[in-house]
């Protein structure tokens, strides 16, 4: 598995190579699917548009479970009737509820899920754990956990 980072880094668990993002396309064009999994930043705004997905394999699939603008809908809908994607698994779009009159509803090489992975026990647990630990290094006058860097945007 290749993994895409903007940082030099180890690989994570289960990613055998980090790719740097000056080589996303040749990237993009070694894999069977592209999993998005990344923040809405300025940098991420269509980080998969046309050029990418035409970048891609034939057959490849393309999965978002990150944030509907990393993804040039129309690019995205335009290689998906033309054949060249496989497919798409989709749990996040531009516009969000996705209106009915999207052509993505139709496809039969596209699955979209709901976004609810909120409803998951166990990242209620994380939510739950990570705001106690908050409040008690607020209250202790501790660094918070996961704070929000404006620089960044996430």
């Amino acid at each position: 598995m290749l993994g895409l980072r903007r940082t030099d880094a180890a690989p994570p668990d289960g990613v055998r190579e980090l790719v740097a993002t000056e080589h996303l396309h040749q990237a993009l064009g070694s894999v069977d699917a592209v999993v998005l999994a990344a923040p809405w930043t300025h940098e991420t705004h269509h980080l998969i548009g046309a050029t990418e997905l035409a970048a891609m394999r034939p057959g490849a699939f393309l999965v978002n479970i990150a944030r509907g603008q990393l993804v040039d809908e129309a690019a995205l809908v335009a290689s998906l009737e033309s054949g060249h994607l496989g497919g798409a698994v989709l749990d996040v779009f531009e516009e969000e509820p996705l209106p009915a009159t999207s052509p993505l509803w139709a496809m039969p090489n596209v699955l979209i899920s709901p976004h609810t992975m909120s409803v998951v026990e166990a990242e209620n647990e994380l939510i739950v754990e990570v705001f106690a630990d908050n409040l008690r290094r607020f209250l202790d006058g501790e660094p918070l956990r996961n704070v929000y860097d404006r620089d960044r945007g996430y």
